[in-house]
């Protein structure tokens, strides 16, 4: 039961990612760790309950990282 679970999170995580709503650079690396867990509780290599939990866990901590503003150009001066 925790796997279907478990894709749906990812694949939030992925929407989230698309539409702008977290930290793109963030979600990309949350959205490669969930679908990495996925795929190790799909080949019976990480119980699918844990697996659920650190991917929570991790979409938790994307969701409370605030969306950075965008970088802006520096000029470097020689001292």
């Amino acid at each position: 039961m925790s796997i279907p679970q478990l894709r749906d999170l990812r694949d939030r995580v992925e929407d989230q990612v698309m539409d702008g709503a977290v930290e793109p650079t963030i979600g990309r690396g949350v959205y490669a760790y969930a679908a990495a867990l996925l795929r190790l509780a799909e080949d019976g290599d990480r119980d699918p309950a844990l697996a659920l939990r650190e991917a929570r866990s991790a979409a938790g901590f994307l969701a409370s990282i605030a969306i950075l503003p965008p970088a802006r150009t520096r000029t470097w001066s020689p001292s």
